[in-house]
C-alpha cells in the first residue's frame, strides 16, 4: 500500500470511529425523549433577564443523535448542557429570537418587553448543567441561566397529542432528515379545503427550490391540520382582529409587513403533535407579509403574488441562518450590524473577518469590494463582495448581485447562501 493510500484508509478509520462514538454519545447520556424549557425573556437595550416557567416532555428526540454539539453559532442565543459529573459538553444549539431585535428598536432603548421563548433538547438521564447564553450585536456574552437540572426530580408536563397531521414529502426517519412543520394560522372550519389545498402548494413551492429538491431524500414536510376560532390574520394598523389557533399578528416590532406569533409556548404545543426541526407557520391572509428567525420560526402569508418567494426567503433565516441582503427597504432595527464586528451570518460580511466567510468562491483577480454591474454585463453572476446589505447602504458586503435573500426572486439562493442551506441539511441527516 502506497503512502496516499495508507493515509486515506487511516482517514477513514478515524472517521467511521468517530462516527461510531457520536452516534454511542446520545445513548450515553440521553434518552428518547425531547425536554423543553420554557421561559419568558425579559429586557431591554441595556438589561435582560430570563425566567423559566415550566418544562414540557415529548416522547420522542427527532434531532439529529450524531453531532448534539451544533457546530454553527449563528445564533443570539446558545444553550449548553454538560454532564454534570464530568462537566463535558454533551449537547448545544444556537438560535435566534424576536426579543434580541426588539432590543435594536426605537422602543426597545427604553421599554422593558416581556417575550415567549422555549428551546429543545434531548431528555438527560443523569443530572445535568445547562447553560443560556445571549450575544448582543456586538457578540458580547451575558450568561442568563446556568442551573442545574435533575431528570428524577424534575416537574414536567406531558405533551398531548390534538391534532391530526398531514404528511406532504416523505424523505427519511426523523432521525436522518431535517423535518419541516407547516402550521396553519387563520383557517376556519370553512376555510379547510384551502387549509389543504395550501398546505401541498407550499410543500411544492418549498421541494421545487434549490438546494431542497436537490436533497429530496433528507427532507420531511408534514402538516398540522388545526382550525382557527374565525378566519384571517390580525392586522392592528387596519383595525382588524380575529380569535385564531396561533393569533400571528402584522406589525410585530411596529413593522406593519412584520408577520409573527408572539404565543411561542403556545405554538410549540400544537407543534407536539409531529416531528420538527423547523416550524413554517402559514397563515391565511392576502395582505404581504412574512418573518423568519434563526432556529425559532417563519411565517408567510398564504395568498397573493409572492408566496413562494417569502416562503423559502423567511426559511433562509430559519433554517441557513442567512441574513437580509437588501438595504432600501423599511426595517424597524437600528445598527443590527454595528461597525468593526464580523456578522455571524454566512451571507454578510463587514471584511473584518472575510476568510471565515466565502472568500474561498472569489475568482482570482476580481476586486474586493466589487463594483456592481448592471444585468446584462457578463459579470452579474460572479460572486465578489458587494455593498450593500443588512439593511445599511454603506459598511456591509454581500456575495452576489442578486439572490433570493436580496430581492424577490424566487428558487435563486446565490453559491453562498445555497451552500449554507446545504450544510445544515446536512448536519439534520448524519
Amino acid at each position: 500500500m502506497n503512502s496516499h493510500k495508507r493515509l486515506f484508509a487511516t482517514l477513514l478509520i478515524i472517521l467511521c470511529g468517530f462516527g461510531f462514538a457520536q452516534a454511542q454519545h446520545f445513548d450515553d447520556y440521553f434518552v428518547d425523549k425531547t425536554l423543553r424549557i420554557s421561559y419568558l425573556h425579559i429586557g431591554n437595550k441595556d438589561v435582560e433577564q430570563m425566567q423559566i416557567d415550566h418544562f414540557t416532555l415529548v416522547n420522542h428526540w427527532n434531532g439529529t443523535r450524531s453531532q448534539l454539539v451544533e457546530p454553527y453559532h449563528y445564533g443570539d442565543l446558545l444553550i449548553e448542557v454538560l454532564d454534570q459529573a464530568s462537566q463535558k459538553l454533551i449537547f448545544s444549539r444556537s438560535y435566534s429570537c424576536l426579543f434580541t431585535e426588539y432590543r435594536t428598536t426605537e422602543r426597545g432603548e427604553t421599554e422593558i418587553a416581556q417575550m415567549e421563548e422555549c428551546v429543545n433538547m434531548p431528555m438527560p438521564k443523569q443530572p445535568v448543567r445547562v447553560r443560556l447564553t445571549s450575544y448582543n450585536r456586538k457578540r458580547e456574552a451575558t450568561v442568563l441561566k446556568d442551573t442545574v437540572l435533575d431528570p428524577a426530580n424534575l416537574p414536567v408536563q406531558m405533551a398531548k397529542k390534538e391534532y391530526a397531521v398531514m404528511n406532504l414529502h416523505k424523505g427519511n426517519s426523523p432521525d436522518n432528515a431535517i423535518d419541516i412543520l407547516f402550521i396553519p394560522d387563520g383557517y376556519a372550519k370553512s376555510d379547510a379545503k384551502t387549509l389543504k389545498y395550501d398546505m401541498k402548494r407550499f410543500a411544492k413551492y418549498v421541494m421545487n427550490c434549490t438546494p431542497y429538491k436537490e436533497y429530496r431524500k433528507h427532507v420531511n414536510i408534514r402538516a398540522i391540520m388545526g382550525y382557527s376560532e374565525q378566519s384571517g390574520i390580525t392586522q392592528p394598523q387596519n383595525d382588524f382582529y380575529v380569535k385564531t389557533l396561533l393569533n400571528c399578528t402584522y406589525n410585530a416590532l411596529d413593522l406593519d409587513r412584520y408577520l409573527m406569533c408572539p404565543g411561542v409556548w403556545n405554538l410549540h404545543e400544537v407543534a407536539d403533535d409531529a416531528p420538527y426541526d423547523a416550524i413554517i407557520i402559514i397563515c391565511n391572509s392576502e395582505k404581504y407579509g412574512g418573518g423568519g428567525i434563526y432556529n425559532f420560526y417563519c411565517t408567510v402569508y398564504n395568498h397573493g403574488q409572492y408566496p413562494d418567494y417569502v416562503v423559502v426567503h423567511e426559511m433562509g433565516h430559519l433554517i441557513g441562518g442567512l441574513a437580509d441582503e437588501y438595504y432600501t427597504s423599511e426595517v424597524s432595527v437600528q445598527d443590527f450590524y454595528p461597525a468593526g464586528i464580523e456578522p455571524t451570518e454566512p451571507n454578510l460580511t463587514t471584511l473584518v473577518d472575510f476568510d471565515s466567510k466565502w472568500a474561498d468562491k472569489i475568482q482570482k483577480g476580481t476586486p474586493i469590494p466589487t463594483p456592481p454591474v448592471t444585468k446584462n454585463h457578463p459579470d452579474y453572476d460572479r460572486v465578489g463582495v458587494y455593498e450593500g446589505g443588512g439593511y445599511v447602504a454603506k459598511g456591509v458586503y454581500r456575495p452576489t448581485m442578486h439572490c433570493t435573500m436580496n430581492s424577490i426572486r424566487y428558487n435563486d439562493f446565490c453559491p453562498v447562501c445555497r451552500e449554507a442551506l446545504e450544510k445544515v441539511i446536512q448536519y439534520y441527516s448524519k
